[in-house]
C-alpha cells in the first residue's frame, strides 16, 4: 500500500477526511513500513534538527503515538521492535516538524524556560561611566548606579535593568524594542535619548525624554502603555501610590549628564542630599526634626565642578539648614 507525505501531514494535523484517515490507519496497521521509514529519513535530512535533543524527540514521539496507540491493529511505538524504535527516535522529530510544526512549540518552550544570563555593570566612581552595549547603544551610568542587560542576540527585545540613574542614547532598531526595567516600571523605546532616575531609596521613578519618543508601562504588563512621552516630557511614577504624573519642564542639556554634572530637576531636597552622599561615599544623618522639616522641599539646580562640601552647603543654605562633617558622616541641622 502506497502512502505519501501530504496524506500523513493531513492525518497528524487532524484535517483529513474519514476516508483518508481510514487509509492511513490501514497502512499503519500493516507490517510493511519501509516506505514510511524512508519518508521519515528523507524528512530528517530536509530540516535543521541539530538542536533537537532526545528529550524533545521523545516528547514529539509521544504526540505521534497518541494519534495511533489504542487503534485496532496498530503497534505502539514503545512496544515496537528495537530497529523500528531506533528509526522512530532518529526521525520522529523531523517528521513532526515537516507534518505538524510541533517542534516549534517544544523548542520555543525549552528556550523560554532556559536560564537568562545577565551582565552587570557597577559604577563605583565619582563621575558617570560610559558603557557601550552589544547593539552599540550608549549608556552614561551615574555614580553609585547599577546596570544589567541580557544578551541581545536572538531576542525580540533588548532588556535592561537599572538601579540608580543613567542617560541613554539608544541605537535604532525598529524590530527590537529597547526596554529598561526599573522595579515596577518599564520604559520601551526603539531609538532615542532619555534619562531615567530610579534610585531604590527614592519614592519615585522619573523618566525624562530628550529626543524621540518612549512608552511607559508597568513592568509586568509592558503592552499596557500608560503614557507616551515626547521631547521635553517628564514622567514621575510614585511607588507607594502606583500613580503616574506627567509634566513639561525644561530639560537640561544632556551633555551635563554625560560630563558628570549633578542635575536636579524639581527633585525632593532629601533625595538630592542622598544623591550627593551616594556619589561621594558619604552618610547623611539628620538631627531631630530636621528631616521632617525638609520633606516637602524641592530643588532645581546643576552642580558641575563643586566639591561635595560646597554642593551640600549650597543646598542646605537655601533650605535654612547647615551641616557638620566628621569623616564620611554628615549631620544636618536646622538653623537656630
Amino acid at each position: 500500500m502506497k502512502i505519501d507525505k501530504a496524506l500523513l501531514g493531513k492525518y497528524f494535523d487532524g484535517t483529513c477526511t474519514p476516508q483518508e484517515e481510514e487509509r492511513v490507519l490501514s497502512y499503519l496497521a500493516g507490517q510493511d513500513h519501509q516506505e514510511f521509514i524512508a519518508l521519515m529519513e528523507q524528512s530528517w535530512e530536509e530540516v535543521p534538527t541539530d538542536n533537537i535533543g532526545e528529550d524533545i524527540t521523545r516528547r514529539m514521539l509521544l504526540q505521534l503515538e497518541m494519534k495511533t496507540y489504542g487503534r485496532k491493529g496498530i503497534i505502539p511505538i514503545e512496544h515496537a521492535s528495537r530497529g523500528w524504535k531506533k528509526n522512530w527516535l532518529r526521525v520522529a522529530a523531523a517528521l513532526v516538524f515537516i507534518l505538524t510544526g510541533a517542534t516549534y512549540g517544544l523548542i520555543t518552550h525549552r528556550k523560554h524556560t532556559a536560564p537568562i544570563t545577565w551582565t552587570t555593570i557597577y559604577n563605583h566612581h565619582n563621575n558617570p561611566e560610559l558603557a557601550v552595549l552589544p547593539d552599540n547603544s550608549k549608556v552614561w551610568l551615574a555614580p553609585g548606579s547599577k546596570l544589567s542587560y541580557t544578551p541581545f542576540t536572538g531576542k525580540a527585545e533588548r532588556s535592561i535593568k537599572l538601579d540608580g540613574e543613567a542617560f541613554f542614547n539608544v541605537a535604532q532598531n525598529a524590530t527590537r524594542p529597547f526596554v529598561v526595567y526599573t522595579g515596577e516600571l518599564a520604559t520601551r523605546v526603539l531609538g532615542t535619548t532619555f534619562n531615567i532616575e530610579a534610585y531604590p531609596h527614592e519614592a519615585a521613578v522619573r523618566v525624562s525624554l530628550v529626543t524621540g519618543m518612549v512608552a511607559v508601562a508597568p513592568a509586568d504588563s509592558i503592552d499596557q502603555v500608560v503614557a507616551q512621552l515626547h521631547p521635553g516630557d517628564v514622567m514621575d511614577y510614585e511607588k507607594s501610590s502606583r500613580t503616574f504624573k506627567r509634566q513639561q519642564i525644561r530639560i537640561s542639556d544632556p551633555e551635563e549628564w554625560m560630563k558628570g554634572s549633578l542635575v536636579f530637576n524639581d527633585l525632593l531636597l532629601t533625595d538630592a542630599l542622598q544623591r550627593v552622599a551616594t556619589r561621594y561615599h558619604l552618610v547623611i544623618h539628620y538631627a531631630k526634626g530636621t528631616q521632617s522639616a525638609l520633606s516637602d522641599k524641592k530643588i532645581t539646580a546643576i552642580f558641575r565642578k563643586e566639591s561635595s562640601s560646597e554642593i551640600l552647603n549650597n543646598i542646605l543654605f537655601i533650605s535654612s539648614c547647615y551641616m557638620q562633617q566628621r569623616g564620611q558622616d554628615i549631620t544636618v541641622y536646622n538653623m537656630p
